[in-house]
């Protein structure tokens, strides 16, 4: 069918993923400081058994990673990058038990922000974004 052509288009796919994925990112890592403030999410931070600064760096590779995705500059770097936040986040909250309303939040949402990083770093920037690869 002619007309659901654009439906197979890749570049598209990875467009509209790295926007929302990169977006979350963006906000998430802005929220931090803005939002609930660093003095809040330290602790947490520290509670799991991270330093300190694993907060701070955190944050920056949010923001950073969410920015190069939302532009489509390195997708495939930004997301190598977030991965290993993204495994961070799932193993917080992986006590939780599945749902994402659970107290605490579960991991079910978190897995799927994962897999997505997974699919941006199969699919790459694609043709709509600043740099295409490596």
């Amino acid at each position: 069918m002619k007309f659901l052509e654009f439906l197979s288009d890749n570049d598209l796919a990875s467009l509209l993923l790295r926007i929302s994925i990169g977006s979350m990112f963006i906000l998430h890592g802005l929220g931090k400081p803005l939002v609930v403030g660093m003095e809040a999410v330290i602790p947490g931070f520290v509670e799991q058994g991270f330093p300190v600064w694993t907060a701070y760096a955190s944050t920056a590779v949010e923001i950073t990673g969410g920015t190069m995705l939302l532009i489509g500059y390195y997708a495939r770097l930004a997301s190598l990058t977030l991965i290993p936040v993204s495994v961070g986040i799932l193993v917080y909250h992986f006590s939780n038990g599945w749902v994402f309303h659970n107290l605490g939040g579960g991991w079910e949402y978190p897995q799927l922000i994962l897999i997505s990083l997974v699919v941006i770093l199969l699919l790459g920037t694609g043709k709509y974004g600043i740099r295409k690869s490596l």
